[in-house]
């Protein structure tokens, strides 16, 4: 009877761990969480100067996509990092309609996740100040 009882819960556990596996979002193989990756915009002024950046971080919305279909979201911060979490494959970056941008949804960056890396791991856009 013990022995029946022991093998029964046995039996429980391995199907209850089972159907968890089963039921959990699958990870993505190859990811890309560079903690290094960053978002700059300029010209922040119109006169650019010897020894004074011209270019600022950059904190907005930004959509990923992948053929066309919006694959993801990320939000960079006031630093201008971001982590971008997605398979190995090429995606076209675009910064969202809101953000302080001349023609923000028209300009994208087209990026490569490899080896569990961005590249190019800076992304550079356009303010329009001249």
């Amino acid at each position: 009877m013990i022995v029946v009882m022991m093998w029964l819960r046995a039996v429980t556990l391995t199907v209850i761990a089972g159907l968890a596996a089963a039921c959990s979002p699958a990870v993505p193989t190859g990811v890309a969480a560079d903690p290094a990756a960053y978002v700059l915009r300029g010209p922040v002024t119109p006169v650019c100067r010897v020894g004074v950046p011209c270019d600022a971080p950059f904190s907005a919305l930004f959509h990923v996509r992948e053929g066309g279909v919006e694959v993801a979201r990320f939000r960079s911060d006031s630093g201008g990092r971001f982590r971008l979490t997605l398979p190995p494959g090429t995606y076209l970056i675009v910064p969202d309609s809101t953000a302080p941008l001349m023609g923000a949804g028209s300009q994208s960056r087209t990026v490569t996740i490899a080896g569990g890396r961005l590249i190019p791991d800076t992304l550079e856009f356009d303010t329009g100040i001249r």
